[in-house]
């Protein structure tokens, strides 16, 4: 199990840090596990981040999580955070502490700290460090933390290692127990974790010893290798992160580069040691969804594997009182014509005996009791037909066994679906661009459209310079697109048919005039000084809207037609919609849609099974893991790319990066 270290947490801090710009906001909190929980940061011009914290720490994470328990500190919390703009996030000294500040709307202070030590816990303040809610209430000789108290932070265990100097050292050496181990007191007074200990003692080329063993400059080159491995730690170019495996190739422990105590271990590489902290940690979080999802029914099964070997005990019983009374009726068979006093003898061979209850004799062999005729004969016949009996009981016995087996294995099944829904889906890192309509050109240029008012609203206002160009239609409910970055004199534009026939076809695509099922529409570009973002005196512009004033160059007779397509960027897939051309350059495989015909829900659901059905046919072992991104891919992200209103499938097509 993965325990970040103080110096692994400042790393964190700082990687985060490099990324949180101005103007990230909280825009949703989510819950995981009763102890862990996302937060997704976005931002208007940039990447959105999720972070994710837990008891065990906090990272940026590519993992799509879904909630697998009730976290009533989440709901809390929501309504303290949600929407508030994030300020600060750093650590208290080098203690294992990590306070995030928020502000929202109003300039409310909250606090959120974050303590990976012992179980762990996470605690809301407010600007007074007053406590809001608390994950874990504590109660200990030196802390008390509860709801309505002011937060206080445990005492201060051993030196600061980001503020050590070699004197520290010294007189930390005097005042210690010298028969202490070296390696124990490194982590006393540094808070290490054993493999930061061990790898110190090595770079140091100091074996086992007590610290009254250490000579000078034994302590120097101790305080050098500190130093030195903090600096590589928290350097991101001093990094060749590594994945310690288990047997069954699951991430157990993640470290900036391979430490001189994982000789032996099973190590893989990984991209970044953000990377490799966030597949630990969330293979943590998956084995507790495991068990939570799979709880109950483990303890079915144990209880049904239970009864199969009461049942497997009942049957050998019942199979070997069926074998001896038979043997005893075949013997009695011989001795038939013999007196009582054979019998007797006989039944001491098979620990059996005659008794007498009220005033008649029974015989009784292995807990059977069965009334003893004068007819030797007849007795044989009744312990034969026992017998039958306890055999016809052994079917009824393994037909028994046979249904819990089964019951057995339909809950071992639903324990395997259970995990395999636990698989959760990689996020890829989206662009800025992509939260709103977008495509590149044949040209090479990024084009982006609004979706909605307020999509609308923020491309106008947030993202047009005086290098782009404006397109809109002349219909209700359409979306304003830029070119970005084209060439703003009016010669040049001119002359740049394509990108602006493909541009103006997206704009009428994903207007109104879809949804009404027109074949034809006409758009206009304008420059971005004719676009007047407020509305003139006396008037009132409704959300998403602006004033064209000037010229208006218009494009005629425009075709309503639009491709879905699926294409790779590095290691990832991710699926685009636009103008037919544009998404055949780009694409592996496309659909072309045109209006009319089913509804954005099954046009979604048929497109997806199209095209797997399309690549299916195809035996390349390539299109596999692109069959499968479109299994993983919901029906939702579909919807979300496609045009408003009914569309047809009209074809299947290669695109030009098609394998």
């Amino acid at each position: 199990m993965l325990e970040l270290s103080s110096i692994e947490l400042r790393y964190i801090v700082n990687h985060i840090n490099d990324k949180l710009l101005d103007g990230y906001y909280v825009s949703q909190i989510s819950g995981i596990t009763k102890d862990s929980f996302t937060i997704k940061l976005h931002h208007s011009d940039h990447p959105d981040i999720i972070l994710m914290i837990s008891v065990k720490g906090i990272w940026i994470s590519k993992i799509g999580f879904r909630q697998l328990e009730e976290n009533n500190f989440v709901k809390n919390m929501k309504k303290e955070l949600e929407r508030s703009r994030i300020l600060t996030l750093g650590q208290l000294d080098s203690e294992r502490i990590i306070n995030i500040k928020f502000a929202d709307y109003d300039g409310n202070i909250r606090l959120l700290i974050c303590e990976f030590f012992g179980n762990g816990n996470i605690i809301l303040c407010d600007e007074k460090m007053n406590i809001i809610y608390i994950l874990t209430p504590l109660e200990v000789r030196h802390r008390l933390l509860r709801v309505g108290m002011m937060y206080v932070p445990p005492p201060s265990r051993g030196l600061d290692v980001f503020q050590i100097s070699y004197s520290d050292i010294i007189s930390e050496v005097k005042e210690e127990n010298t028969n202490l181990d070296v390696a124990r007191w490194l982590g006393r007074i540094f808070s290490f974790p054993k493999k930061f200990s061990e790898e110190i003692l090595s770079r140091s080329n100091i074996q086992c010893k007590k610290i009254r063993e250490l000579s000078e400059a034994e302590l120097l080159r101790i305080f050098a290798n500190i130093q030195g491995l903090i600096d590589e730690v928290l350097n991101d170019t001093k990094h060749e992160p590594v994945i310690i495996l288990d047997e069954e190739n699951n991430p157990i422990i993640a470290s900036h580069r391979k430490l001189s105590n994982m000789k032996d271990l099973n190590v893989c590489s990984t991209d970044s040691f953000m990377d490799a902290i966030d597949r630990v940690l969330t293979n943590e979080i998956m084995n507790i969804g495991k068990k939570i999802f799979t709880h109950e029914i483990d303890k079915k099964v144990v209880m049904l594997e239970h009864d199969l070997i009461e049942q497997d005990k009942a049957k050998q019983q019942v199979l070997a009182k069926s074998d001896s009374i038979r043997k005893l009726a075949l013997e009695l068979m011989q001795i038939s014509s013999s007196s009582i006093l054979d019998l007797e003898s006989l039944l001491k061979k098979y620990s059996g005996k005659i008794f007498l209850e009220k005033g008649k004799k029974y015989l009784q062999i292995m807990d059977e009791q069965i009334p003893l005729e004068a007819n030797i004969p007849k007795v044989s016949s009744q312990l034969y037909a026992r017998a039958k009996e306890l055999e016809r009981g052994g079917e009824k016995i393994d037909t028994l066994r046979s249904k819990i087996l089964t019951e057995i294995n339909d809950l071992k099944k639903r324990t395997s679906i259970a995990e395999k829904n636990l698989k959760f889906k990689k996020q890829k890192s989206r662009e800025w661009f992509e939260r709103y309509r977008w495509f590149l050109t044949s040209g090479g240029l990024l084009v982006i459209g609004g979706r909605d008012a307020s999509s609308n609203s923020a491309i106008i206002r947030k993202h047009m310079t005086d290098q782009d160009i404006v397109f809109h239609a002349e219909i209700h409910g359409s979306p304003f697109f830029l070119i970005k970055n084209l060439n703003s004199t009016s010669n040049s534009i001119e002359q740049d048919d394509q990108n602006i026939l493909e541009t103006a076809t997206a704009t009428i695509s994903f207007s109104r005039a879809w949804r009404e099922g027109l074949s034809t529409a006409d758009a206009y570009w304008v420059f971005p000084d004719q676009v007047k973002k407020g509305a003139p005196t006396g008037q009132f512009l409704p959300k998403g809207s602006f004033v064209i004033e000037g010229k208006r160059n218009y494009i005629k007779g425009i075709n309503l037609k639009l491709a879905f397509g699926v294409f790779k960027e590095q290691d990832s897939y991710n699926m685009i919609c636009g103008p037919q051309n544009s998404v055949k350059i780009k694409s592996i495989i496309y659909v072309i849609l045109l209006p009319g015909g089913i509804d954005a829900m099954n046009a979604a659901k048929k497109l997806k099974t199209e095209l797997i059905k399309n690549l299916d046919k195809i035996n390349n072992e390539k299109n596999d893991t692109l069959i499968e991104f479109l299994k993983q891919t919901s029906v939702d992200d579909i919807i979300r790319l496609l045009p408003p209103g009914k569309m047809k499938l009209f074809s299947i097509e290669k695109g030009d990066k098609y394998i």
